[in-house]
């Protein structure tokens, strides 16, 4: 009967108030796909990839990745949404009163229907900015953030900063290799600098125009003024970057043979590197020395037996990516991999170089393989290390702030560990080394 009473109550206060829509409420972990245009690609937290339709559900750990003149608008919940730009990916999650987005790459338009309540959150990972959304709307790349209205705690580069309407932050970073280290710089926003995803936001929305005008420095319609010009200019990037990469293909296909491409998000394609000597006494021996655009193309890769990426001081990204038996990943180079999802099956082989980082945040890792690091592995999931696994560390470092389990049979050695999260280590597993913080916990026969 309390249930009841609580649900009537509930509803007889929304009703009260003219000005509140009528609510959808979702599912606990359960999203929406509410709209979308163009090329989109849904996949579930395995990697699996799924037809997108409009409305379907979205659970934790899948991913939305838009392509050239693509658009998803996704409901984290009844008073939060994201719209991805073209060319982005992200992955979703939400448990109780907390909505998180990762941007893995590209842009992303944020809103709130309200301001949120002290026991809400709305969060937006980036490769380097992590943005806590209080009532507002606004955009966020991968190193910078722009507040339309309302206000957002923003943490980058060490530095944690409080946005207000009209305020914008980007991340100036240090040269790879130099001295120095990353800084956030604060500034502006001006009418002439609000990307189209915010403007196309903007324009279907007259509520969101009058509290723009609310802001002294901006003004929507000398915004909206720009909109068709900037629309013909993003049709004519997105045209640009699919005959790039249609060429890159060719050129590539042809020094070495296979069906991959060289991707960094939102950067221009690198030259190819040379070409690999194929060996026709045993095809699993070949090496393939370049960055698949997409999983597909980087798990055709992986069959041959060995891969290397290099992210040339980008974030390059791939989701569901499998490491069989007799396979070999190597990251090197700086920048980072990011791998929602990785598995590596026994057998497998996943080796970061020294520079180098692998970022499994998002999903789920699994590995009953070997995983060897001289450079950085960080996750913010739960993973599970099972049957056999192995990982070596080396003077690498392992970043962990979920739930990491280590089975028996399985093996962690050397390196440091700097763990924020919770470290099981099950009756006939190896956990050692050469330095541990926060919770280890052993497992006893007893």
């Amino acid at each position: 009967m309390k249930k009841i009473t609580v649900l009537l109550l509930a509803a007889l206060i929304m009703l009260a108030s003219a000005s509140t829509a009528l609510a959808v409420v979702l599912p606990d972990g359960a999203m929406r796909l509410s709209g979308f245009s163009g090329a989109v690609t849904v996949k579930n937290a395995s990697g699996i990839p799924l037809e997108a339709s409009e409305g379907m559900s979205l659970y934790n750990g899948y991913t939305v990745e838009t392509g050239a003149a693509g658009t998803a608008r996704i409901e984290l919940d009844d008073s939060k949404e994201i719209t991805l730009d073209s060319r982005s990916v992200c992955s979703v999650k939400h448990s109780g009163k907390t909505a998180e987005t990762f941007l893995i790459a590209g842009m992303v338009f944020f809103k709130t229907e309200r301001p949120l309540e002290s026991d809400e959150a709305f969060i937006i990972r980036s490769r380097d900015i992590v943005n806590s959304v209080r009532g507002s709307f606004g955009w966020q790349g991968e190193r910078e953030l722009g507040l339309m209205y309302g206000s957002a705690r923003v943490r980058a580069a060490g530095n944690e900063q409080l946005l207000q309407s009209g305020e914008g932050v980007s991340l100036a970073q240090a040269p790879v290799g130099g001295t120095g280290s990353n800084k956030l710089v604060s500034s502006t926003l001006t009418n002439d600098a609000i990307p189209l995803v915010a403007l196309t936001a903007l324009a279907d929305s007259p509520a969101m125009q009058e509290k723009v005008d609310s802001v002294p420095t901006l003004n929507s319609q000398v915004m909206l003024g720009s909109l068709e010009d900037k629309r013909a200019a993003a049709a004519a990037e997105d045209r640009n970057a699919v005959q790039t990469a249609q060429a890159a293909v060719t050129a590539q296909n042809a020094a070495i043979g296979a069906t991959a491409s060289i991707y960094a998000p939102n950067a221009a394609i690198v030259p190819a590197p040379a070409a690999v000597p194929a060996n026709p006494e045993d095809d699993n021996t070949s090496t393939v020395t370049v960055n698949p655009r997409d999983t597909e193309a980087l798990m055709a890769a992986l069959s041959r037996g060995s891969v290397t990426l290099d992210a040339q001081g980008w974030t390059i990204s791939y989701s569901g990516v499998t490491v069989g038996a007799g396979q070999t990943l190597n990251i090197t180079g700086p920048g980072t991999v990011s791998m929602p999802g990785l598995m590596i099956e026994s057998g497998g082989t996943v080796n970061v170089s020294a520079g180098s980082s692998l970022s499994v945040s998002g999903t789920d890792l699994v590995w009953r393989g070997t995983l060897t690091n001289s450079g950085a592995v960080r996750s913010d999931a739960d993973i599970a290390m099972v049957g056999k696994g192995a990982c070596v560390l080396s003077d690498g470092v392992f970043t962990n702030s979920g739930v990491f389990s280590i089975a028996p049979s399985t093996s962690f050695n050397g390196g440091t560990v700097n763990n924020t999260g919770t470290i099981i280590v099950s009756v006939g597993g190896v956990f050692t080394p050469n330095s541990a913080n926060g919770v280890v916990i052993y497992v006893s026969d007893d």
